[in-house]
């Protein structure tokens, strides 16, 4: 079972063109000759001889299949998600009394089998497409770049985009304002959070927009309340709900400042918001936050 795609031989189109991963991912029964399974897009990349010389054609071109696989896994997830229900459900049917003598039909196993081959092979493609999208950024990382945009690549894709240890979540604003004290007042509305800013497009893998991968940008507003000494994070995204982080605690305005200033300047790097939470973290242990990555 493959996964197909068309790889992107130019960096230049159409700013409307339809994603190549999108354009090209096929059932598997279809063979169509412009096209190239996730292995094959990926090894051609990484055999193009321009990587001799990186320039920032090729690093735009990574920073766009990059984007395209994580669109197609998020998808793939959704299938995979949808056919494990269905599988239950057609497991469900063969334990109802009601369903015993539809059991014993050829009927009701075919449906069951069919429910798990659905479920298999949509896993089985999700588990290439995350092979390959981590084969691409492992070699980026192994390359050391020092270009703009592979270097942030690299950097940002080292980091883990799982919830830090050290970091409370709230599933909703609603729950984090649930201390008045963090609330902003009348007429910004009902989940508006009562802090200062430190950037509003602060990034992580599991929310970035997928459509614009060369704007670098998230949807994570970091910032920091005076009245609670709390520096805090939350999502802001048209397609998911406003989860909070809490980063820490005991800090004040100026030490916030102090700390989050310099970090602005590398908010567009992939999981950018893991990089300030490390930092956070690291100076609420020993107050030193240097020799981050």
């Amino acid at each position: 079972m493959t996964v197909h795609i068309s790889f992107p031989h130019h960096t230049e189109g159409p700013r409307d063109r339809e994603p190549a991963l999108a354009r090209g991912l096929a059932l598997p029964t279809d063979r169509r000759a412009s096209e190239l399974s996730p292995a094959a897009a990926v090894t051609q990349m990484l055999a193009d001889p321009r990587w001799l010389h990186p320039k920032p054609d090729i690093a735009a071109e990574v920073l766009r299949v990059e984007a395209e696989l994580r669109a197609l896994e998020r998808r793939l997830t959704a299938k995979v998600d949808q056919a494990a229900r269905a599988l239950a459900t057609q497991r469900e049917r063969l334990r109802t009394p009601r369903a015993a003598w539809f059991a014993r039909g050829k009927a009701a196993h075919a449906a069951l089998q069919a429910a798990a081959d659905v479920h298999a092979r949509t896993t089985a493609m999700r588990t290439e497409v995350v092979t390959y999208q981590e084969l691409l950024r492992s070699f980026v990382i192994a390359l050391a770049p020092h270009e703009r945009l592979l270097a942030e690549a690299a950097a940002g894709w080292s980091r883990s985009s799982a919830v830090p240890a050290e970091v409370s979540v709230f599933r909703d604003a609603a729950y984090f304002l649930a201390d008045s004290r963090r609330a902003a007042g009348s007429g910004r509305g009902p989940d508006a959070i009562e802090g200062r800013a430190f950037g509003t497009r602060w990034r992580r893998d599991d929310d970035d927009p997928v459509d614009q991968p060369l704007a670098r940008r998230g949807c994570w507003t970091v910032g920091h309340i005076g009245a609670t000494q709390e520096i805090y994070a939350v999502r802001r995204s048209h397609e998911q709900t406003a989860e909070v982080w809490l980063l820490g605690r005991g800090f004040t305005a100026p030490q916030a400042r102090e700390l989050l200033q310099p970090l602005i300047t590398r908010m567009q790097e992939p999981n950018s918001l893991i990089l300030a939470a490390a930092a956070i973290a690291h100076r609420s242990r020993d107050g030193d936050p240097r020799s981050l990555r």
